[in-house]
């Protein structure tokens, strides 16, 4: 047999033993990520196999042959897959309410803290800077030629 024979030979065995549960589990999310709902749930489908595994080895005395995986992996059916999705999004759900429980009492403690000073000190210097902006554009109109009060009170009289 030559090298690329045994190369292609090689190729042939990989692909025929590759698992495609992932794609089962994982698509592609139109913004080019990942389905992170899917991620969660293939690592249910790996936490599931490998019970399944532990379970076989102790009722038959040996590890799950290839034939043995391929007939595990055949028992995921769509409804199986979309149960362990559904799974995961529960996961993440609780993860997320979890996560903003924890965080509520710092979230609101910060917006209670006094933060009143700095809000007049930020209001006071754009203020400022608005009313240094409006000087300024009236002296270049001054300078321009142009009676920025005699307009005001034309405006008025009409």
């Amino acid at each position: 047999m030559t090298e690329s024979a045994a190369q292609q030979q090689t190729s042939a065995n990989v692909a025929s033993e590759y698992n495609r549960v992932f794609e089962k589990f994982v698509g592609e999310s139109p913004d080019g990520m990942s389905d992170i709902v899917g991620i969660v749930a293939y690592g249910i489908y790996k936490n599931a196999k490998r019970e399944w595994a532990t379970d076989f080895r102790a009722a038959y005395g040996r590890a799950p042959s290839q034939d043995d995986l391929r007939a595990y992996h055949a028992t995921w059916t769509p409804a199986q897959i979309q149960s362990a999705r559904n799974s995961a999004a529960q996961v993440m759900a609780e993860y997320a309410d979890t996560v903003i429980s924890e965080e509520e009492p710092r979230i609101l403690r910060d917006a209670v803290k006094g933060r009143f000073w700095p809000s007049i000190f930020t209001s006071m210097f754009a203020n400022a800077c608005y009313t240094l902006i409006l000087i300024l554009i009236a002296v270049i109109l001054a300078k321009a030629g142009i009676d920025l009060i005699g307009l005001i009170s034309a405006a008025d009289k009409s």
